[in-house]
């Protein structure tokens, strides 16, 4: 039974990084013309965030095309918790003004349980929308794990994403940043009856990117940044 309860734990948590197969976006809604670049993205571009004291790297590594939209790989984009680390290569995909988070198949582990699950892409964040728009998702993803006779766990998501503020100056670590947009992405996850939600707070600048982040009590601040 603690097997058991720590396999669903790793799945919420893992569903709350954002950081699968299978997504399903509102299809009724196209992509609107951007507003601005939120998001700068070129190869070498790195942003430095601060977490608790600690420091970690955002770089964007590479880039690739596939079906006429460019895919840019990053180092990293979520990390762990004390209990559980997880490793998964993530992107970012532009169309238009919808950003995509695009992540490959998810391995990770916690007091000696490995498992992997399916990747997946959401549409994290909307430059075009005004204040109290909302746009909505869903997505699906499959988890197995290294337990003899134990089956695949399978979790079914949906988000919504509002925007909260638009327009506005925030000071982040002694560095004012402008054109800045407060959004929140929420998410209602479930698997096996049992169920879990989460809420992340992003703001994010034109030209810059994210400069803080907010989930679980835990806050992510933006140390510095270099753009090519």
């Amino acid at each position: 039974m603690r097997k058991l309860n720590k396999c669903f734990v790793i799945l919420f948590v893992m569903t709350g990084f954002m950081l699968t197969s299978c997504s399903n976006d509102d299809s009724s809604e196209s992509a609107g013309e951007s507003t601005g670049d939120y998001w700068p993205s070129k190869v070498g571009n790195q942003w430095v965030f601060n977490q608790d004291g600690a420091e970690s790297t955002v770089k964007i590594q590479s880039s690739s095309n596939k079906d006429g939209n460019t895919y840019y790989k990053f180092n990293q984009l979520f990390g762990a918790t004390d209990e559980i680390s997880g490793t998964a290569g993530a992107s970012l995909k532009k169309v238009k003004g919808d950003y995509y988070i695009v992540i490959d198949e998810v391995n990770y582990s916690s007091e000696g349980i490995t498992g992997k699950s399916t990747g997946y892409e959401f549409i994290l964040f909307k430059d075009y929308l005004d204040v109290n728009q909302t746009w909505k998702g869903s997505y699906s993803l499959e988890t197995s794990f290294n337990i003899p006779s134990f089956p695949s766990l399978k979790m079914n998501a949906n988000y919504t994403g509002t925007i909260l503020e638009k327009g506005i100056s925030l000071k982040v670590k002694e560095v004012t940043y402008s054109n800045v947009i407060k959004f929140k992405l929420h998410i209602e996850a479930s698997a096996q009856g049992q169920s879990s939600s989460s809420d992340t707070f992003y703001w994010i600048a034109k030209d810059v990117g994210i400069v803080k982040l907010e989930s679980s009590g835990t806050t992510s601040e933006l140390v510095s940044y270099s753009l090519k």
